[in-house]
């Protein structure tokens, strides 16, 4: 399907993100893998990082009109129920608040309690009207009461923002503690008056579409520092654009949803949603549970050694964090994509094999997202050095030069992008090696021992 669709390496990339992410809402809260005797679910993460311009959104598009689809269809299948279940809501809410009220009353008279009404509210609290199946839906409210409230409907929840510069703000420590914890299968406590502490297990997959600098610009805030330091940003699968490559997003796209693949893929997605509706009627005890052959066993010991030769070259607490997660986004990979594709029996090597070249590719992406600003910072020396070079060596310059003339002669020399010259020539400045004003890049020169003799060579 990605090679019928996608036209261009960038497209190619974040259309194979939205697929992943896709399988995982899919499969995930239907399903459980079982590795050397300990059950793991297969909760997802993925950041889709690209510049603008790139696709991000006409790559999610088609799976999400689809499922938005499926939920208005089944809301409107169920409308009646929903219906008859508010008035009946209605009614126990009635109930519940002119006991709680009867018992306010004893109290504020001096009177001891009546354990009637006490039992009445216990009972009430068992007897709560049961809701019609609700479908997994979109989480449009990033909020730890949003979660809350959707989980109790229904576990399988998908958040998935249109642009992750609306998502991030929302991270304060609350949600990053939620989500870290439901990607580990935590269950989330919540206080009930009436029944006392119940907990709940939100099955949340996310994916979020960043452009990079937005994401790099968060990282530096206070909220960012605390997401990459907590983990909650080495639990994601990384599907990034490189930065390097400049293509616009692709035009005259076929058709997507007239392909016989994608047609396929959109049948298997509505064929778990309807899964994840069941197992939210009778119980989520009933998940299925895959197990590794032997083979798969080997697969994943040698995935584990190639992980442990990373550690030992060394990475800072963040990368380390992501490689202590490697582990288990091989398993949850292999593991999504086998019972998505309907394979019989156990989880093959091949398919072991197969994620553990995605997710090492991912850890690869995060570790240089990360490590980018670093990066960025001895570019631009480099640059700078070629720069000074050029005026200094190349072109002879005596007293001064156009920028517009010196932006032409960097290009030739591999500064690419105008903001790539712009840093380069701030050092420069910042070095007192030359002085921008007024569209010229005047050379400051100095004597035998170091010190300025003035801008151009003038005092």
């Amino acid at each position: 399907m990605i090679e019928a669709v996608a036209r261009t390496s960038a497209f190619e990339t974040m259309l194979a993100g939205n697929i992943d992410v896709h399988v995982a809402n899919a499969v995930g809260p239907c399903v459980k893998v079982k590795w050397n005797g300990r059950l793991s679910g297969l909760t997802t993460h993925a950041a889709i990082v690209g510049d603008s311009g790139l696709g991000k959104s006409p790559a999610g598009r088609p799976f999400m009109e689809h499922r938005r689809a499926l939920i208005a269809t089944h809301d409107m299948a169920t409308l009646s129920a929903w219906q008859e279940h508010k008035g009946r809501m209605t009614a126990w809410h009635a109930e519940y608040s002119g006991t709680q009220k009867a018992i306010g009353k004893l109290a504020s008279k001096g009177l001891p309690p009546d354990d009637a009404f006490a039992l009445r509210l216990v009972a009430l609290e068992q007897d709560r009207p049961k809701a019609p199946p609700s479908p997994p839906r979109n989480l449009d409210q990033f909020t730890f009461a949003a979660v809350k409230e959707q989980a109790e409907q229904n576990r399988a929840i998908l958040v998935a923002p249109d642009e992750g510069s609306m998502f991030l703000p929302e991270l304060g420590k609350d949600l990053i503690g939620l989500f870290c914890s439901t990607w580990s299968d935590i269950p989330i406590s919540i206080s009930r008056s009436g029944t006392g502490v119940v907990t709940i297990e939100p099955k949340m997959t996310m994916i979020v579409p960043i452009q990079r600098d937005t994401l790099l610009t968060f990282l530096r805030t206070p909220k960012g520092k605390h997401a990459l330091d907590s983990g909650f940003f080495a639990r994601f699968l990384w599907y990034c654009v490189d930065p390097s490559i400049v293509e616009p997003a692709p035009a005259n796209l076929p058709d997507v949803m007239e392909l016989t693949e994608m047609q396929q893929f959109l049948a298997r997605c509505e064929h778990f949603f309807h899964e994840q509706i069941r197992l939210q009627e009778v119980g989520w005890e009933g998940q299925k549970v895959l197990t590794f052959s032997p083979r798969a066993g080997r697969a994943l010991e040698s995935a584990d050694r190639r992980i442990g030769s990373i550690r030992l070259e060394g990475a800072s607490s963040s990368e380390m964090a992501g490689l202590n997660k490697l582990h288990e986004q091989i398993i949850r990979h292999a593991a999504r994509h086998h019972e998505f594709e309907g394979e019989e029996g156990p989880i093959t090597a091949e398919r072991v094999e197969c994620a553990a070249e995605i997710a090492l590719w991912s850890y690869e992406n995060f570790s240089r997202l990360i490590n980018s600003e670093a990066q960025a910072l001895s570019r631009t020396d480099e640059d700078a050095d070629r720069l000074h070079e050029l005026l200094f060596r190349d072109l002879r310059v005596r007293d001064k030069i156009p920028e517009d003339v010196l932006r032409e002669r960097a290009f030739n020399i591999g500064m690419a992008t105008q903001g790539q010259f712009k840093k380069a020539l701030a050092k420069l400045c910042a070095q007192e090696e030359v002085c921008a004003k007024d569209g010229m890049v005047h050379l400051n020169r100095r004597d035998s021992i170091g010190h300025l003799l003035g801008r151009g060579g003038v005092r």
